[in-house]
């Protein structure tokens, strides 16, 4: 009968060194803790997001107002209608910024190093 397996020693003739790295901390939390930890990371994760609507909105805006002649329409006069192009370009611009200093606040929370140190120190 022929032996299929290789011994240990022709196993060896192909592995130049054996590395272990299998020690680990173990972390015990409860799953209400770790569901709260999660959700506020979460809630972080997505205001590091938060630029791109403002972003989108004021780059629209700005094309529209560069390349579009505004008319009379729906009982409002051209200016008007430039006018509130205008307003809703300065919003959308506060609200990037506020977006960018909400993102600069929350930097660090965001960060999967952050996460790891919180769920260890619940």
């Amino acid at each position: 009968m022929e032996n299929n397996f290789t011994t240990h020693t022709e196993h060896n003739k192909f592995v130049d060194k054996r590395m272990s790295n299998v020690k680990s901390d173990l972390i015990e939390i409860t799953h209400d803790k770790l569901e709260n930890i999660l959700l506020k990371y979460l809630g972080n994760l997505n205001k590091m997001r938060s630029w791109i609507t403002p972003l989108s909105i004021f780059v629209t805006v700005l094309v529209t107002l560069l390349t579009a002649t505004f008319n009379d329409y729906l009982g409002l006069s051209k200016e008007v209608w430039n006018a509130l192009f205008i307003l809703l370009l300065i919003g959308s611009i506060i609200w990037l910024i506020i977006s960018l200093i909400i993102i600069a606040k929350c930097w660090k929370k965001s960060t999967l190093e952050y996460l790891i140190d919180k769920v260890k120190s619940s």
